[in-house]
């Protein structure tokens, strides 16, 4: 195939992984296997085509055209419907950011298709689980391709529903049918902002047409209040998507889904969205300074405090699922700050590590049959391709020199050193957290004496079919941000239309970041592994923290009490007015008064209209026939009376005349 030709049909990379859905959904009784190989054939063939298209992009050999100030990128769309002169398309744009997210979910999603053979095999809903992967693959992928802002909410709404059906897909479980619609309602309630944001854009702005769109904002003015709020409300939905305080609680919720949906869900899907959303349409950002504070410092804040919930979290995929809270609010900070590359950068090798800690943390469960960290230790004798592999991720979302977290996270943290100091700081504090945390929990898997001795004899490192994908994630860990860095520059890569400067923080950014590493390494090393053991005595001397900290900052608590005590009485008060007022004195009362016209009219119809108008016309009619009937009797002498009558009659008229 040509070049041009991958580019033309690069529609089936999405529609490949839906096929594979409808025929496992329709056919997997018959198909053997029950047909999760067609899952796996429709993503390796969609990363297999995105393959081609980043390679050719940045090989500089595809043949990209050049429009204007919209860059280099390719455009193919048919009209869906049309409204007055307004046409609502469907297409795709392949430019350089969205190939790298085609490259990243498919991968990611075929590795983890490949590990879940052997994860979810035996489960009574095998077949289905595969083909709500596919459908998550394609959701995910019709957003990343689309060309048209309307198009990316429909693969938005369908990644929720997506997620919704994973999370809550074991739903015999209370607790994973709850973590389902917790995730459903928390991302539709901030999806609420995306969906009003679209309805402005429409209004004002005149198209969703993406590179159009770019054209209108950077071509003609607009009202302050629009270009702030259009951004602003956009970004209420990647919140929600992204977990970003205060919409991040339905994240660590979402564990109760099989481990390797967690896996897809944090690495290259459902919250890599938001932050993909964000970078799509950052030149509507780019255009009100106040809609990037917002998203600098909602992000800088979100890595913070998602960092210090991972410092005491006990279940392993919990603490995997707030380090991809934090992780996700330095990307937001980086976008924010205005280092575009640099968000994209840590969202590219994010995909890489934290797919492989998660599918780490699955290996160990499905060997421990334990989320609780407590009952572990001593893995790294059972499990050694596990143990090596987790920490070769730690070391890399911690920021180890040269490894592929180590350059995207000196990218974020130099655009934050040049934007603003107090967010720099926070985003050095987070990394500090996140080092403690991450070494904290390889220490308390892997490291020491197993605690649970009967758990520890029966573990054993996990089959092929999931120590494969492992490798694969941690080759790239290894190698992705250098790759990145010193090979192609991921400014040329993603960068839209103009290029963005390149930040360096120096020696500075630099220095630090290896520091709160250091000291993460070892305050995690100090706490778990030095004996006698610090953790019981510092959590007894700061309880209070404790306490705060574990509770998740009351975040739940806070938003039952709204929904008990606020939301629940409202609503009460709502049903009543709809009940009592509306229904009863309103609705009841206008038909009630209905019924009294009605039966005015009935005796209006019946005792005049019939009686008098309708009847008496009749009566008046049927007298007057029997009259004329009289004169036609036959008999000649009653003829020759009505003749001389008439002529009486006559002789008078004649008289009366004269």
């Amino acid at each position: 195939m040509t070049g041009l030709s991958i580019l033309q049909t690069a529609y089936f990379i999405p529609l490949a992984p839906l096929l594979a859905c409808v025929l496992i959904l329709a056919f997997r009784r018959w198909a053997g296997y029950e047909g999760v190989w067609l899952g796996l054939l429709a993503t390796l063939y969609a990363f297999v085509h995105s393959l081609l298209i980043a390679i050719g992009l940045y090989s500089g050999n595809s043949p990209l055209p050049q429009i204007g100030l919209q860059g280099h990128f390719f455009e193919s769309f048919v009209t869906w419907f049309s409204v007055g002169s307004f046409d609502f398309r469907l297409g795709i744009l392949i430019d350089g950011l969205s190939s790298l997210m085609l490259v990243v979910v498919t991968l990611v999603s075929f590795l983890v298709q490949v590990y879940s053979l052997a994860y979810m095999r035996g489960h009574a809903r095998f077949g289905r689980y595969f083909a709500y992967i596919s459908l998550f693959t394609f959701s995910m992928l019709l957003l990343v391709v689309a060309n048209d802002v309307l198009q990316m909410f429909i693969g938005w709404e369908l990644v929720g529903l997506c997620s919704y059906l994973l999370i809550g897909f074991e739903f015999e479980r209370d607790a994973a049918a709850y973590a389902g619609r917790k995730a459903f309602i928390t991302t539709k309630t901030a999806d609420l902002g995306f969906y009003i944001g679209l309805l402005l854009i429409f209004n004002y702005l005149g198209t969703f047409n993406i590179p159009l769109l770019h054209q209108n904002i950077t071509s003609v003015t607009h009202p302050t209040w629009l270009l702030t709020a259009v951004p602003l409300l956009l970004f209420c939905g990647a919140m929600g998507k992204s977990a970003q305080v205060p919409f991040h609680v339905w994240l660590p919720d979402a564990m109760e889904g099989p481990t390797p949906v967690s896996a897809l869900i944090h690495a290259a899907t459902m919250v890599a969205a938001g932050v993909y959303l964000v970078a799509r349409l950052f030149f509507l950002f780019e255009a009100a300074p106040l809609s990037m504070e917002v998203v600098a410092w909602v992000g800088s804040v979100t890595a913070v405090l998602a960092a210090s919930m991972g410092v005491v979290e006990s279940d392993i995929k919990r603490v995997l699922a707030f380090s991809t809270v934090s992780q996700l609010g330095f990307m937001m900070a980086a976008l924010g700050c205005g280092g575009y590359e640099a968000g994209m950068f840590h969202l590219a090798t994010h995909a890489a590590f934290k797919a492989l800690l998660f599918l780490c943390a699955g290996s160990v469960i499905h060997a421990v049959h334990t989320n609780d960290m407590w009952k572990m230790g001593g893995l790294k004798t059972q499990m050694p391709i596990t143990a090596a592999t987790y920490m070769i991720a730690t070391l890399a979302i911690t920021g180890c020199p040269f490894l592929s977290g180590f350059f995207s996270k000196e990218e974020v943290l130099s655009a934050a050193f040049h934007h603003n100091q107090v967010i720099f700081g926070l985003l050095i504090f987070a990394s500090f957290l996140t080092s403690f945390y991450m070494f904290r929990s390889w220490f308390l898997t892997f490291a020491d004496l197993p605690r649970e001795r009967e758990r520890f004899q029966h573990a054993n490192e996990s089959p092929l079919l999931m120590t494969f994908p492992l490798l694969v994630l941690a080759f790239l860990s290894l190698t992705l941000g250098a790759f990145f860095k010193y090979n192609h520059n991921i400014n040329q890569w993603i960068s839209w239309g103009k290029p963005v400067a390149e930040v360096d923080g120096g020696n500075v950014v630099i220095g630090l970041s290896f520091a709160v590493f250091v000291l993460g390494f070892v305050g995690a090393f100090w706490v778990y592994m030095s004996k006698p053991v610090k953790y019981q005595a510092l959590t007894a001397q700061f309880s209070g923290l404790y306490r705060v900290v574990s509770s998740r900052y009351k975040f739940d608590e806070a938003y039952l009490w709204v929904i008990g005590n606020l939301y629940h009485p409202f609503s009460r008060w709502l049903a009543r007015v709809d009940d009592d007022v509306l229904d009863q004195k309103i609705i009841d009362g206008i038909g009630l008064g209905g019924v009294g016209l009605s039966w005015l009219s009935r005796l209006f119809d019946d005792g005049v209209v019939d009686r008098y108008l309708i009847d008496g016309q009749g009566a008046i009619v049927a007298r007057a026939g029997r009259t004329l009937r009289r004169m036609q009797s036959g008999l000649a002498q009653s003829y020759l009376f009505w003749m001389a009558l008439g002529l009486v009659g006559m002789f008078i008229w004649v008289s009366a005349s004269h």
